[in-house]
């Protein structure tokens, strides 16, 4: 756990260092998330942050924290920070990167806590950005993943 913060920690302050030069752009997102049974219930409701950083004309490194709510009961919720990076031919970006879901409140976990993979997909525009995404543990890929979908409001 102390190595993957110490190592999102050191991401982003290399993207610091990137944000002098590229074009550097805050998203404030919301949106939802579940299981690959589709279910919805209880409703996982997401609220996030994003820094894009464009690095080149068709890489962007995106920074990201999301905090996940169990329903509405506001007892327990999951925390991903993740390093994604995304191809961007256009309007039109895809990735992968790594997140870590951190579990906090009391009870039982209700989703992936370990070290897992993050997959996205979306369309970006001046002041919008939507993704689509799955979060898939290493040892099992694409079995018992979550999947979500945000909008984002670019500032």
């Amino acid at each position: 756990m102390k190595k993957t913060l110490i190592l999102l920690c050191g991401l982003l302050l290399v993207s610091g260092l990137f944000a002098f030069e590229k074009k550097t752009t805050i998203s404030i997102n919301f949106g939802i998330m579940d299981t690959d049974q589709f279910k919805f219930d209880p409703l996982m409701w997401t609220a996030g942050a994003e820094l894009d950083l464009q690095v080149g004309n068709y890489l962007m490194f995106s920074p990201e924290v999301t905090l996940v709510g169990n329903g509405f009961k506001f007892k327990e919720f999951l925390l991903f920070p993740a390093a994604i990076l995304n191809f961007t031919p256009g309007n039109f970006f895809v990735g992968g990167g790594i997140t870590k879901g951190f579990y906090i409140g009391s009870g039982e976990d209700f989703a992936i806590t370990e070290v897992a993979l993050k997959l996205n997909a979306g369309l970006i525009s001046k002041n919008l950005k939507l993704t689509v995404y799955v979060i898939t543990a290493f040892d099992s890929l694409f079995d018992g993943m979550l999947v979500g979908a945000s909008l984002g409001f670019r500032l």
